[in-house]
């Protein structure tokens, strides 16, 4: 596969004369964005090329992105920008020398719950909302590749529990802040020294609680270090409501991944899949891919691992309590569309 032209004017641009060491990041099953390592054997720095493929109607969701990165870049959030070009689709940023973790050690998740309370306290005038856009898109295929194939539905029901569950916390109304939005474990980065929060393109302004609830789950907290978690980000325990919001939040971003996670398997791929079987279920937050599979396959069993554990937690006593004690009880139950959980022989 030839390497992209945009790699090669960007090194010019950052050492001129001396090409530099290229090192594509693992594959992964976003296709609109593609991340290099560069570097030179005879310069200490090494920096991380975000190469995006947008159309002019996407151009400026990319510009929102790379503003937020320079942002957080510039806070120490996330890492340092080097150069933007959002017309070109090219982010150059430091290269965090980190690695993601799950479960993550107590300093670990008081690191991230700093960077979110600072993160969640910053001025954002943007009224873009990227993860918007994409959940829409991720939604409007789950509700296209049901209908096409009924053994899908599992994920029929999950969009049904993720729209009546989003629209009643959204009826709470509650004050909008600055969000990263897409909290899995490869998005914050340990270095040995400090957490980093990395890949902003489903920034825009929301329920910080979101971001919250996500990286409890993520990094595989247990009671102790949620605990310490919400303690560092509050600097209080969380009262009851916000407890109430965690909760049914967390359902939410598991639901939410579930979808999404469907939506990125390659269409010719399905039909081979769509009679999966408990076995194939993966585990939520967990990537696991074998020798040899597709790529595809893998984000499938993990697509079944979000939904079925987000469905699961939304019908467990605690979300039951959560969903009574804001007062939204009646509002999610009343639009849901329950159906069994089995496998992917069960028919709607």
């Amino acid at each position: 596969m030839p390497q992209d032209r945009r790699l090669a004017e960007i090194g010019h641009v950052l050492n001129p004369g001396v090409p530099p060491l290229v090192e594509p990041f693992p594959e992964t099953p976003t296709a609109w964005a593609q991340a290099y390592a560069l570097n030179w054997p005879d310069l200490p720095d090494r920096y991380v090329v975000r190469l995006i493929d947008a159309g002019a109607c996407e151009r400026e969701a990319v510009r929102t992105e790379f503003r937020a990165a320079r942002l957080l870049g510039e806070k120490g959030i996330g890492p340092a920008v080097r150069h933007a070009d959002a017309e070109a689709g090219v982010l150059v940023m430091d290269l965090v020398d980190g690695r993601p973790v799950r479960p993550a050690a107590r300093w670990q998740a008081l690191s991230v719950a700093g960077l979110l309370a600072r993160l969640h306290s910053l001025d954002w005038d943007d009224p873009a909302r990227l993860y918007a856009d994409k959940r829409r898109t991720a939604n409007d295929s789950v509700l296209r590749l049901t209908e096409r194939f009924p053994t899908l539905a599992l994920f029929g029901e999950a969009l049904g529990a993720f729209d009546a569950l989003r629209a009643g916390l959204r009826g709470l109304a509650v004050p909008q802040a600055l969000c990263h939005n897409d909290l899995n474990p490869g998005n914050m980065l340990f270095d040995g020294r400090r957490g980093w929060l990395i890949d902003f393109d489903h920034v825009g302004l929301g329920d910080p609680l979101f971001d919250v609830a996500t990286a409890i789950d993520s990094l595989g907290l247990g009671p102790k270090e949620t605990d310490a978690f919400l303690m560092r980000y509050f600097g209080r325990p969380p009262t009851g409501d916000e407890a109430a919001r965690l909760e049914l939040l967390g359902c939410l971003a598991l639901l939410r991944y579930g979808l999404s996670g469907l939506s990125l398997v390659p269409e010719e791929l399905l039909p081979g899949l769509v009679s999966w079987t408990p076995d194939d279920v993966g585990r939520a937050w967990v990537f696991e891919r074998s020798a040899h599979e597709p790529l595809g396959r893998s984000v499938f069993r993990l697509s079944l691992g979000f939904a079925t554990t987000g469905l699961a937690r939304l019908r467990a006593e605690p979300a039951a309590r959560a969903l009574s004690a804001l007062g939204i009880e009646a509002h999610v139950t009343s639009r849901r569309e329950p159906a069994p959980v089995g496998s992917g022989h069960a028919q709607r």
